[in-house]
């Protein structure tokens, strides 16, 4: 039997340069031809030299199946030291079948570990800066002399703003969009980089742009200013010679500054370039530079380094490219079709130029009635003057190349505006620009429609996770809690997305405020980090009449960092303090996340107590009001969303009803769930008294719940799907109530057609519940619904992406790059192919299989990379049988569970390996047809 050890990473990265955990964590994963085989011990040896002379640390051999986050033992880590590490393990089976390998050799390197490590000064280019108006790009540079013998050389750097840098002309890395988006007060990503092989001894030069980026550039939609009015930059360059003699190279008052092209560079808005400002040569060294000025250090509140952590997240880079078809529009423009929407930019080459020449590029998401381009999905209000825009003016040589560097759109098409020319391959590509997070996960049918379904949930989820998870990459950008939790279990199945949640988590937790409420986006970008900003926003809403619905709106989503807005904890919203966690322990096994998080989520619970036991002015004369201690446990006051987005929502803006009628439905719901989650974190992490306390308040909600909210006929909201559909899958409901409420959510289902009416909250988990009780056959129905509202009424009406609108793409209106509603894949992976994971041995170390065929599915088969190998499930029907086959990886178990005739369930508890099986599947399609009526099949 052949064993292998692959897959090796430390902090969940493949060899990370620059991190700052002090004892970070290391996993691996084995393969064996043999069955059932798990791990019986590993042994961990790392080393200060490549050669592997001297053990600096050795675990020893530990009897033990663990590995995933596995946690250093070894001495005290030290700031810019490489450790090369390799793992011994053991295999074995029940039949005492023995296996050994030894790993390849991998290594992780430590960052600055204490704020004393940066002896670089934050430099600030600007001096004075027009605070509603587009700013030029700041350039910076700085010549040093490299001596001969050079051994290694690393830069560290960060920015308030977007930097990009250069050293002797040559791009330092490929990542973009740095330093990520984080809540800059209190943390700040900065990046190491290798640039020994970018310098060479004599005169080198470092090159720095700076753009507006997340600090000053549009946030929130329209905000601008979040953090600051200026850009800044911190950096400094380690060199490490073969005589053992080191040397730093710091940003400092010796940095001078001057500005080029790039005249202005919103990351929403787009980039103007003025290729006849740009200066020939800056980038290198020998350029003449005197007419440049020095830079000043920033002495302001900005300027610390104590906040300077390590980006332990995945970078943004560039991925997929595509080159677009051109195609003349009925109105006479030019455009540009991709064939997929995505986030990103194109790079440009352009032929025949006059100097001067003024190109204008227009990024969007569709095309009109007309089949002419259009940006009115993506408007909100009036035009907005400049959106996805890029524009370049020339200088006039035969052939000149352009490429955005502070700017990243949402687009399937581009208007081409000034530019003449014949378009040739070649002079225009297309590229999606995204976290470069691994992909893990994927699902195919026979239905080419619901294929084409995960396609577009996968797009969606490359497109808004850009550093961090946003709703769209387009109009708002805006990183929702909401959104992100509604979505967070789908991820999973897609990307490794552990390292990415694990960063924005942590911002969460900085973003709280003091009351344990959570703000409706993280990091916050409405409510203002910067008070000189939110004092001019806020005069500026005071001057809109009174009966301007946007005044409301605003003053409704904007907010100071102490209270935030009267839309922030939102129930739903709020609950990803919980649910994220979570979900990301489920997935991934590890209990860190739990541990770094758990203080967040629990005072996020008990916010939401205190808020309930408050009472209601607008609900006092409710039946839970009579008594008492029954209102305590209904959530009735404050702002929430509620379902948000349901497809028969006709208000325009339904921001004033619901501040006038918080939904308390909704909110009771989430109350429960939220109490019933932690109750079980809590158990985990082994803190007994508050899984009692926040049982017993579960519990009490739910009694509650059962008493007011249910009716006789199981209904909880007339007409509504999602609150009975959340009270299933929440697990609200009590057995008296649990088959009346089920009842009555299929028949509102079959009488809307075996169409949905949700939206955001509750849609991903309308087809689990039906599936959990048993109406398989209606769940197809309702997935396999091609007419509005329903996810293939727009996939076959040709969108390559998750629509904002059920009847986005028929309409035209809303983003068409939304992930919430792609959050339905999770049912294709967890029942259709029933890979499902165990919360009693999290990671998928024990995990189900117990797939759902149904509807017109003549076979399926998910793929999935978890943190042990590779888990398949596939099935087909053939000749009157369905054929299973099932892949388990090593170190872990499965419980394959497959219906037998008679309504029984099989159960085969089985270790790694493939596993094959057959059943007879003609005579429960027959006991089906019996059933159910022909109309209902």
């Amino acid at each position: 039997m052949a064993m292998k050890i692959y897959d090796l990473r430390t902090e969940y990265l493949d060899r990370p340069l620059g991190i700052d955990a002090v004892q970070p964590r290391f996993s691996w994963k084995s393969s064996s031809d043999g069955k059932n085989m798990k791990q019986r011990s590993y042994r961990i040896i790392a080393f200060r030299e490549q050669g592997e002379k001297e053990a600096i640390w050795d675990s020893g051999e530990l009897e033990s199946e663990q590995s995933i986050a596995v946690i250093w033992q070894g001495p005290k880590l030290h700031s810019c030291e490489r450790i090369y590490w390799k793992v011994f393990v053991k295999l074995e089976n029940e039949e005492g079948i023995l296996e050994q390998a030894e790993s390849s050799l991998t290594w992780f390197e430590m960052g600055m570990l204490q704020e004393l490590d940066w002896i670089a000064d934050w430099i600030e280019p600007e001096d004075e800066v027009e605070i509603d108006g587009r700013m030029p790009a700041p350039y910076l540079r700085k010549e040093f002399i490299v001596r001969p013998g050079l051994k290694s050389a690393r830069i560290y750097q960060s920015a308030h703003g977007l930097y990009e840098f250069w050293l002797n002309g040559q791009r330092g890395t490929e990542d973009v969009f740095k330093p990520g988006y984080t809540t800059y007060h209190k943390r700040l990503q900065y990046q190491a980089y290798d640039i020994t092989h970018l310098l060479s001894a004599g005169r080198n030069c470092l090159s720095v742009a700076l753009g507006d980026g997340w600090w000053r550039g549009t946030t929130g939609g329209a905000y601008r200013n979040n953090f600051g009015y200026k850009v800044s930059y911190i950096g400094q360059i380690l060199l490490e010679y073969e005589d053992g003699s080191r040397e730093w190279i710091v940003s400092d008052e010796t940095f001078k500054t001057s500005t080029g092209g790039i005249r202005e560079c919103d990351m929403k808005e787009g980039e103007l370039f003025d290729a006849n400002l740009e200066p020939e040569g800056w980038k290198e060294s020998g350029f003449d530079d005197t007419s440049w000025k020095f830079v000043h250090l920033e002495t302001d509140q900005y300027a610390r380094k104590d906040i300077l952590i390590s980006s332990n997240s995945v970078p943004v880079q560039e991925m997929e490219t595509f080159h677009p078809k051109v195609i003349k529009t009925p109105n006479g423009d030019t455009v540009l079709n991709i064939g997929q929407n995505i986030a990103g930019y194109v790079k440009i080459r352009f032929r025949g130029l006059s100097k001067g020449q003024r190109i204008r590029l227009v990024h969007g998401e569709a095309l009109d009635e007309e089949g002419n381009f259009t940006l009115k999905n993506l408007i909100v209000g009036k035009q907005e003057k400049r959106m996805q825009e890029i524009i370049y003016i020339a200088k006039g040589e035969d052939e000149e190349e352009y490429c955005p560097i502070f700017a990243v759109f949402g687009f399937q098409y581009v208007l081409i505006q000034g530019y003449d020319k014949e378009i040739e391959p070649g002079d225009f590509t297309a590229v999606a620009v995204y976290s470069a997070l691994e992909e893990c996960g994927d699902f195919t049918c026979s239905n080419p429609l619901i294929n084409q379904l995960v396609s577009n949930s996968r797009w969606s989820q490359k497109g808004n996770f850009l550093d961090v998870p946003t709703d769209c990459p387009t109009r708002e950008r805006n990183p929702w809690s909401g959104d992100s939790q509604i979505y967070a279990n789908t991820a999973t199945k897609f990307m490794n997305v552990y390292p990415f949640f694990e960063k924005w988590l942590g911002d969460m937790s900085l973003e709280q405020f003091k009351n344990g409420k959570i703000p409706i986006t993280i990091p916050i970008s409405t409510s203002f980090h910067h008070a000189e900003e939110l004092k001019r926003r806020q005069s500026r809403i005071e001057m809109l009449p009174d009966d301007n619905i946007m005044k409301l709106v605003l003053k409704m989503t904007l907010g100071s960092m102490e209270e935030g807005a009267i839309s922030d904890g939102s129930a739903g919203w709020g609950d990803t303090a919980v649910i994220t966690p979570y979900v990301m322990y489920l997935a991934y096994g590890d209990r860190q996340i739990l541990e770094k998080q758990y203080p967040c989520a629990k005072k996020w619970v008990d916010y939401v107590i205190h808020e309930a036991r408050q009472k209601s002015e607008k609900y006092q004369h409710m039946p839970w009001y009579k008594e008492s201690e029954d209102a305590e446990f209904v959530w009735d006051t404050d702002f929430h969303f509620g379902e948000w987005c349901e497809p028969d929502e006709t208000e325009a803006s339904p921001f004033l009803r619901l501040y006038q009628n918080p939904d308390y439905n909704t909110a009771t719901m989430y109350y429960f769930y939220s109490a019933k989650l932690l109750s079980q974190m809590a158990g985990i992490l082994g803190m007994k008294e508050d899984e009692k306390k926040y049982q017993d308040i579960a519990q009490k909600v739910k009694r509650v719940f059962n008493k007011y909210f249910i009716r006789e006929d199981g209904s909880i909201k007339e007409g509504r799907q999602a609150p009975s559909i959340r009270a299933l899958a929440f697990g609200l409901t009590d057995d008296d109530h649990k088959e009346r409420v089920a009842a009555k959510l299929l028949e509102m289902i079959k009488e809307n057609g075996y169409k949905l009416n949700t939206g955001f909250l509750a849609t991903a988990h309308l087809l689990p519940v039906l599936a959990k009780q048993g109406f398989i056959e209606e769940a197809y129905r309702v997935l396999e619904q091609t007419e509005s509202p329903g996810w293939l009424a727009n996939v076959k009406a040709g969108a390559t992406t998750i629509l904002e609108n059920w009847d986005g793409y028929e309409n035209c209106k809303a983003s068409f790059n939304h992930y919430s509603y792609g959050a339905v894949c999770s049912f294709l992976f967890e029942y259709t192919a029933g890979i499902r994971p165990d919360i009693d041995a999290p990671g998928y170390k024990h995990f189900t299989i117990s797939p759902v065929p149904g509807g017109s599915l003549t076979q399926a088969k998910a793929e999935y990379e978890s943190g042990y190998g590779k888990i398949l499930s596939s099935w087909k029907k053939k000749d009157g049988k369905i054929e299973y086959e099932f892949m388990v990886p090593v170190n872990t178990t499965a419980t394959i569970c497959l219906p037998e005739d008679g309504g029984n369930t099989a159960e085969y508890h089985v270790g790694s390996g493939v596993w094959e099986f057959s059943e007879e599947w003609g005579a429960q399609k027959k006991k089906i047809e019996e059933e159910v009526p022909d109309e209902d099949i």
